[in-house]
């Protein structure tokens, strides 16, 4: 799979990058933190070429909760991403360590690709 997915993690939403091996995005959207947000999530990742025997990797900013446990249910590796480790990363790769969601989601779906 050249696919791979980051979400950075909320409460009651989540926002999707998908990017290839280059980096290059994909994708990007928010989803709601519901059975209609997890649907949107997969249909996005089939429409990228997600299937069954070939699932798109996701890392995910939390290693617990429903969504993380219904995309591990989905048979596909689920990569949790350590918060502080990701603002580390934002820190190094922003101007003046300003929050960019995009630079939130990023690094999860980069690191996916190895």
């Amino acid at each position: 799979m050249d696919v791979f997915c980051g979400i950075d993690w909320a409460e009651d939403h989540h926002d999707i990058a998908l990017v290839n091996r280059d980096g290059k995005l994909l994708a990007r959207r928010r989803i709601s933190d519901d059975a209609a947000g997890l649907g949107q999530l997969l249909a996005l990742l089939a429409e990228h070429g997600d299937s069954a025997e070939d699932p798109v990797p996701v890392a995910i900013e939390t290693p617990r909760g429903l969504l993380t446990a219904c995309l591990r249910a989905t048979g596909r590796k689920v990569y949790p991403i350590n918060p502080m480790a990701v603002s580390r990363y934002r820190d190094r790769h922003s101007i003046a360590g300003r929050k960019s969601d995009l630079l939130t989601e990023l690094p999860g779906a980069v690191s996916c690709a190895g």
